[in-house]
Parts: C-alpha cells; sequence; structure tokens
C-alpha cells in the first residue's frame, strides 16, 4: 500500500528590499519555484517577531523560511542585526514546541537575483519533505 504524501505549506517572509526583488527576477526570468511556497512581503526583517514566526506555525505551516538583504545592505541599516538576534529567540521556543531546527531557516538574497532566490526555496523546500516524509 501505498503511503500518502502529506503537502507542505511554506510560509516565506521576505523584505521588501533584495529578497522581493529576487523574487520579482525569478518570476520576471521565468525561474519556477514550489507552488507550497506562500510568499508575505514584509517592509524588513528586522520589524518580524517571535510571535509571529510562531502564528505561521500554529496556523498550519510546515516551514518558515526569512529571506532579507545581503549584510551590510539593509535598507534600514539595522534590519539584519535585528533578525539576527530575534533568529536564536525564536529557534529555542521552536524547539521547546517540538519542531525540527530545519523547519525554520534564516537567509538572504542579493537584489534581482532568481536563480539564488529560487535555490534557497528550492533546498529550504526538499528539507521540509525530507521532514515530512515525502523523499
Amino acid at each position: 500500500m501505498k503511503t500518502e504524501e502529506k503537502i507542505s505549506k511554506i510560509i516565506l517572509f521576505t523584505c521588501n528590499w533584495n529578497a522581493y526583488s529576487g523574487l520579482e527576477a525569478a518570476g520576471a526570468e521565468k525561474i519556477p519555484y514550489s507552488p507550497t511556497v506562500y510568499p508575505i512581503r514584509i517592509a524588513c526583517l528586522g520589524r518580524i517577531t517571535p510571535g509571529i514566526i510562531l502564528r505561521a506555525f500554529e496556523n498550519g505551516a510546515n516551514g518558515v523560511l526569512l529571506l532579507g538583504c545581503s549584510q551590510g545592505e539593509c535598507q534600514y541599516e539595522t534590519g539584519n542585526k535585528q533578525i539576527a538576534e530575534i533568529v536564536p529567540e525564536t529557534r529555542n521556543l521552536l524547539n521547546l514546541l517540538g519542531y525540527n531546527d530545519n523547519q525554520f531557516q534564516l537567509d538572504f538574497v542579493d537584489t534581482r537575483d532568481g536563480k539564488s532566490f529560487r535555490e534557497i526555496i528550492q533546498i529550504f523546500t526538499n528539507g521540509i519533505d525530507e521532514i515530512l516524509g515525502n523523499q
């Protein structure tokens, strides 16, 4: 008997600047990415709180990916520093709740880099599929 495959749901919080331009570039270059990824554009990753990430999991996400501007390129200057402080705290909370470390990730994308954007998404999606037993 074949095991039923679970469909993953990945929430992608993307900053309005470099990371979102990577998403736009992927679209313009017709570079596909998983349809199970739901992008949410925000002004800056520095505005994310652990509560927002926990809420995504509470609402059924199997994974949460944060994509921001490359180091030193934050439009608000301190967003990268702020999110770097939030990630370990959030990861600890997720571990307490029984989530795998691989279900939450922070990464960075250069401006208009659709290929890197897709690669990051694909690697993260593959990891979530492994956790769900889809591979």
